[in-house]
């Protein structure tokens, strides 16, 4: 059925039994305004994906697209070491879309929410010429919330996972490769994991003293946590963490998607260098890769990427993922 011959009310309607109840919740789905009891610190985030832009319906399922639009958004959540607690979901939608598939969009988006102990309260839905999504998601931050500022000079640089892999997964969509090393990068642009456990007990145990997620690439995002906090950065490019389909498809030294490609939403921190050890357990614990990439330096001697003998790299003055400045 398309929405057109349902209408837009009787789809809202159809999803108010399929949210789960949330005590903290006292008015969700079906009114002007949802009612929340909240306590504590709240931390919010918005973020938007847009049809052609952020990603294709032909590589996506429905279901997939839905997790995705709210992993994208708690990833801002645990940046700042927070818990994600009530989402609102805008929608545009072309109204020959199919009511089936935004049911699997609603059914992906509301069980990656209930995954994390998220509860979706409200939001809205038009009609537009392309599907766009838009999320905003409030969160729970933790006894200490972590800002892109507070690094030092001297201290270690951190990030989690194996970076690369979803910029390497969109051009493996794009050149339509099916082999089983395409697969996997695609995956992890299609479907990304938001590292809500790592950026919590990062800032619940005073591990990290500044944390930003990996959105737009990872030399890009490091140049705005060192802008907010007034330090430099050297990263040693033959210290990532590469995972082995992106070594089987780019080699063991072609460090480019890894330092640049957007979309990874890994956590990128720094911490003092006697942590080291604590960071360490907690990469055993978490079952998250945390890998040491380099160190903080003085402002005034920039961000440095060096290779294996030591030499520094030229760097793209443009790296990484910007909506309006296309390379």
């Amino acid at each position: 059925m398309k929405l057109r011959d349902l209408g837009e009310f009787p789809f809202l309607r159809r999803l108010r039994g399929r949210v789960p109840t949330d005590p903290r919740v006292l008015l969700g789905l079906g009114d002007d305004c949802a009612i929340l009891s909240l306590t504590g610190t709240t931390l919010l985030t918005t973020d938007a994906l847009i049809e052609n832009v952020h990603f294709r319906r032909e590589w996506t399922s429905f279901a997939v697209l839905g997790e995705k639009a709210f992993a994208v958004n708690a990833s801002d959540i645990a940046a700042m070491g927070g818990e994600p607690t009530f989402a609102l979901l805008s929608l545009g939608v072309p109204q020959d879309c199919e009511v089936e598939d935004h049911d699997a969009f609603f059914d992906g988006f509301v069980r990656a929410a209930t995954t994390c102990g998220a509860a979706l309260i409200g939001g809205n839905m038009s009609a537009a010429p392309c599907l766009m999504l838009s999320v905003t998601l409030l969160g729970q931050a933790s006894r200490r919330v972590v800002q892109r500022a507070g690094a030092r000079p001297g201290e270690d640089l951190y990030v989690t996972g194996t970076p690369g892999d979803a910029a390497l997964g969109l051009r493996m969509l794009q050149e339509g490769r099916d082999d089983d090393d395409a697969l996997t990068v695609k995956a992890r642009f299609l479907c990304p994991t938001a590292r809500l456990a790592v950026g919590k007990e990062a800032a619940v145990r005073g591990l990290a003293t500044a944390m930003i997620d990996v959105s737009d690439g990872l030399l890009q995002d490091l140049s705005h946590l060192c802008e907010e906090s007034n330090v430099g950065a050297v990263v040693e490019a033959p210290a990532l963490s590469l995972s082995d389909a992106y070594r089987a498809l780019l080699g063991n030294r072609d460090w480019s998607l890894a330092l640049t490609g957007g979309e990874d939403y890994e956590l990128l921190f720094s911490a003092a260098a006697e942590q080291r050890t604590a960071i360490q357990a907690l990469a055993r614990e978490s079952g998250c890769p945390i890998t040491r990439i380099g160190r903080l330096v003085a402002e005034s001697e920039g961000l440095t990427v060096r290779d294996s003998d030591g030499r520094a790299i030229p760097t793209p003055t443009s790296g990484g993922f910007d909506h309006f400045r296309r390379t």
